[in-house]
């Protein structure tokens, strides 16, 4: 029954668009390797440019605490090194979570673009 409901929303998609119903799933499948890839690339980018700008205005706060009076003066780099240290934190998480899924949508497309065609059956 889901494998009917599959091929008719799917053959329904395809003369809509006015495509063959194959060429619908190639370009889901296609589809998918792009948004695995695209995935993979912006989490390791974040990695790197917080990983970079984190140690950097943490030795800049550790120095400017340095020259203070009392080590409850304000300082601003130290803030924001414990700022791009936390952001630094939840995108290693997010990193654990999302490139994984990239990963598979790359190397297991075909799964990912029947996920979102059950997906669209469902409603969500």
């Amino acid at each position: 029954m889901e494998n009917v409901n599959v091929r008719e929303i799917i053959n329904e998609l395809s003369t809509r668009l006015g495509v063959a119903a194959e060429h619908v799933y190639e370009v889901l499948v296609k589809q998918q390797v792009i948004n695995g890839i695209i995935t993979i690339a912006f989490m390791v980018g974040a990695l790197i440019l917080f990983g970079i700008m984190f140690p950097k205005f943490l030795r800049k706060g550790v120095q400017h605490q340095k020259t203070l009076s009392s080590s409850y003066d304000s300082n601003p780099d130290m803030n924001i090194a414990w700022s791009l240290g936390g952001i630094l934190l939840f995108t290693i998480v997010l990193s654990l979570i999302f490139i994984p899924i990239g990963i598979n949508q790359i190397i297991n497309p075909e799964y990912y673009a029947i996920k979102d065609i059950l997906d669209l059956i469902k409603g969500n």
